[in-house]
């Protein structure tokens, strides 16, 4: 009889194993991909309403945050009932930037725009997903200038989302995970870009021009933050 139950439940775990595998590929290879323009995409008045009761989030390094972020950020809040916005940690990582002045510097770019009041900013260490999960979000959004160029750096966060809550639990199903195009007129813009401009104009002795990249009433904070 025992050896009958524990065939059973290794043919369980078995079936739960190849579930989870065939979901994970069905999930990368039909990736839910927002495209731009976000204005021309078709969405029932039905599904309108339950958007705007919905929590989603938006997550990154943000590192530092610039107007491609800010774009996506204000598309989502004015899609969706409520939007938080996760900047992930490593804690073991030592940060030029804190994460604590990324969020700051995001939220005073937030303040200074229409989506003030309707967006939450939070930094998170550990699991991104364990933390959605916690604060019932219902669907997680990533920022991307196309699949093409960011898709294969994304893969492998998308399997630990996608994983993560079934083998680390809380076992739960994963959320949901789209992916959202920037806006073309932002696609040259990058944090990394940023940093690089401001730490040449350091070796210049010069101050650093981003007004072009990150609202004008947070460049400065940008860049000095970024030179020092």
């Amino acid at each position: 009889m025992g050896n009958v139950q524990g065939c059973d439940l290794a043919f369980g775990g078995a079936l739960v194993v190849v579930a989870a595998v065939v979901f994970s590929v069905h999930r990368l290879f039909f990736t839910v991909l927002i495209r731009y323009p976000w204005s021309g995409l078709v969405v029932a008045e039905e599904q309108k309403v339950r958007d705007k009761s919905e929590k989603v989030m938006f997550a990154g390094s943000l590192n530092p945050p610039h107007h491609g972020h800010i774009a996506m950020i204000t598309y989502l809040a004015e899609r969706y009932g409520e939007v938080v916005v996760v900047i992930g940690i490593n804690p073991k990582k030592n940060y030029k930037v804190s994460p604590a002045r990324r969020k700051k510097l995001l939220e005073d770019m937030i303040t200074g725009s229409k989506i003030k009041g309707k967006v939450q900013v939070e930094v998170v260490a550990g699991y991104i997903w364990r933390f959605a999960l916690r604060e019932n979000v219902s669907i997680m959004f990533r920022g991307i200038r196309s699949w093409k160029r960011d898709g294969s750096d994304e893969r492998l966060l998308f399997l630990q989302n996608t994983w993560g809550p079934i083998l680390l639990g809380p076992l739960k199903w994963p959320l949901p995970q789209h992916f959202l195009e920037g806006k073309p007129e932002y696609n040259h813009i990058s944090s990394t870009l940023i940093r690089d401009m401001c730490l040449e104009a350091k070796k210049e002795g010069k101050k650093p021009n981003l007004n072009a990249l990150v609202p004008k009433s947070t460049a400065d904070d940008v860049a000095k933050l970024y030179s020092s």
